[in-house]
């Protein structure tokens, strides 16, 4: 008797840095603990075991607290892969407090040139998902909650790179 196929879902976002290669961004984004610094919906990212950069670090990650009592957003999440030649990094959820499952992620820093993505200086942060549909969330809110998040670090890694003076 064939078992039954569980729901899938999956998905990816992008966002573009200006004003930054690859090289740099990854430079930035690549702690995996250090989601806090460039995400805007995380205020708490910790290394809780594990070596920094090696498969089988787990971090702790915390939203801002929320209104009327109602607990933070928290994830505890580990490190799958890490890929500093390609810009990369996988990893999956863990236990948590928003009703994720069985749910794999893959951070990516994508050099637009190679890709051809753009003429310019710049390059693109992908955010790629696959996993068990969340309870009480709808792919389409998935997606726009990780677009809400990677606009956002793309933004703050601009930032950053607009207060660099420029070589004479």
């Amino acid at each position: 008797m064939e078992q039954p196929q569980m729901e899938r879902m999956e998905g990816k976002v992008t966002a573009t840095v200006h004003l930054a290669t690859a090289d740099q961004a990854w430079i930035l984004l690549s702690n995996f603990c250090d989601f806090h610094s460039w995400h805007p919906g995380v205020k708490i990212c910790r290394k809780e075991s594990g070596t920094l950069g090696v498969p089988g670090c787990i971090r702790y990650c915390q939203g801002p607290d929320k209104e009327d009592g109602i607990p933070a957003d928290w994830a505890n999440e580990e490190l799958l892969s890490f890929d500093p030649t390609g810009h990369a990094f996988s990893y999956k959820m863990m236990e948590n407090n928003m009703g994720f499952g069985q749910f794999t992620a893959k951070f990516r820093v994508v050099d637009s040139k190679k890709e051809g993505l753009n003429e310019g200086k710049g390059c693109e942060l992908e955010w790629s998902f696959e996993g068990e549909p969340i309870k009480g969330t709808t792919k389409e809110a998935l997606i726009a909650r990780l677009q809400a998040g990677l606009t956002g670090m793309a933004k703050r890694v601009d930032e950053v790179f607009s207060q660099v003076p420029k070589a004479a």
